[in-house]
C-alpha cells in the first residue's frame, strides 16, 4: 500500500510539472470506509485521484451449537466403564487399561464465533468532466486484500478437545483396543456435513478454525458523480456512485477428506454443498461487484 501511494505521488508531481494543473486534497465517508486522497485536475476536463480507503474492522459475534451432547454421553459412559474395569484389574494385580488410548470426554457443546470484515483499499481514479463542470464519469481501480471476510473461533485454542477426539477416532485402526471401543459405541468424528464436504478443524491449527471469503485484490472501477475533486473555490464537496468489479467471491472452510484421510482449507462449490448451504453459496457467488457510494469534502491547495 505504501509503495502504491508513493508511486501515485510521483505520477501526480510529474503531471503537475508538465501541464497547468490544480492540486487538492479530500476526505470522505461511504461504502469503502473513510476516504483520504490527493487530487489534481489537468485543465477543465480531466482529474486524477490517488489515495486510501480505510475500512473499520466491523466484527459480529455468534454462538453456535456444536451438537456434541450425544458424543459426550457416550464417552462419559465409556470412561466410567473403563474405570470400573481398572478397579477390578488392580485387585487382581493385572495390567490396567490406558485411558489415554480412548477418545476423551468434556467436549465443548457451544462455541463463540466471530466474523470480521477487512476491506481497507487503495485507489487510483481518473475523472472526466464532459462539459468542464461538476458532473463527471470516473474510471480506475481499487487495490485491496483478497480475503475480505474472516470467520473464526473467538477463544484461542478452543477446538483442541475436538481435534484430539477426532484424531483418536481417525487413528483408531492403529490401536485394536481403541477400534473396539469406537465400534462398540459407534463413535464418529465431529464436524458438519455440507453435501460432499465434511467441515472440521485441522489439528495443525492448534485448536483454531477459520473460514474466509476471497475476492480479487485488483478491482477495476467505473462510476459517475457530481463535484470536482479539486474545487474551483477553496472548499467544495463531491459525490460518487459506482461499482468495483472484484470477481466471483469464493468461500474457503477447513475440511477433512474421509477417503484420502487428509485435512485442507477447501473452496466450497455450491453444487456440492447440499441444498441449504448450496443455495446460499450460489447466491453469494453472484455478487461479483461491490457498490461504491461516497460523499467527500474537498479542498483546493493551488
Amino acid at each position: 500500500m505504501k509503495k502504491l501511494l508513493t508511486l501515485c505521488g510521483f505520477v501526480l508531481l510529474s503531471l503537475s510539472a508538465s501541464a497547468q494543473v490544480h492540486f487538492g486534497i479530500g476526505t470522505g465517508v461511504g461504502t469503502t470506509g473513510i476516504d483520504i486522497d490527493a487530487s489534481l485536475t489537468v485543465g477543465k476536463y480531466v482529474g486524477v485521484r490517488a489515495g486510501v480507503d480505510i475500512m473499520p474492522q466491523f466484527k459480529v459475534n455468534k454462538e453456535i451449537d456444536l451438537k456434541t451432547e450425544d458424543a459426550n454421553k457416550k464417552v462419559s459412559q465409556l470412561t466410567n466403564e473403563i474405570k470400573e474395569l481398572n478397579t477390578k484389574l488392580a485387585q487382581y494385580g493385572l495390567e490396567q487399561v490406558d485411558l489415554n488410548q480412548y477418545p476423551g470426554g468434556n467436549l465443548p457443546e457451544k462455541m463463540d464465533l466471530e466474523g470480521k470484515l477487512k476491506n481497507t483499499t487503495g485507489h487510483v481514479l481518473i475523472d472526466v468532466y464532459p462539459g468542464g463542470g461538476s458532473f463527471h464519469f470516473t474510471v480506475g481501480a481499487y487495490f485491496g486484500p483478497d480475503e475480505v471476510i474472516d470467520v473464526y473461533n473467538k477463544e484461542d485454542g478452543f477446538m483442541k478437545p475436538i481435534t484430539a477426539y477426532n484424531e483418536a477416532i481417525r487413528n483408531a485402526a492403529q490401536y485394536p483396543n481403541v477400534q473396539q471401543v469406537v465400534n462398540q459405541y459407534n463413535l464418529k468424528m465431529i464436524g458438519a456435513e455440507l453435501g460432499d464436504y465434511f467441515v472440521t478443524p485441522n489439528p495443525a491449527e492448534n485448536g483454531n478454525v477459520k473460514g474466509y471469503a476471497k475476492v480479487n485484490g485488483f478491482r477495476p472501477y467505473v462510476g459517475l458523480g457530481f463535484g470536482r475533486a479539486v474545487p474551483k473555490k477553496r472548499i467544495g464537496c463531491q459525490f460518487d456512485l459506482g461499482v468495483q468489479f472484484w470477481g466471483k467471491p469464493e468461500i474457503y472452510v477447513p475440511t477433512y477428506d474421509k477417503a484420502a484421510g487428509t485435512y485442507q482449507s477447501e473452496k466450497i462449490d455450491g453444487d456440492k454443498a447440499g441444498d441449504d448451504a448450496g443455495k446460499v453459496l450460489k447466491t453469494v457467488s453472484k455478487v461479483s461487484v461491490y457498490p461504491v457510494l461516497n460523499f467527500r469534502i474537498v479542498g483546493r491547495i493551488f
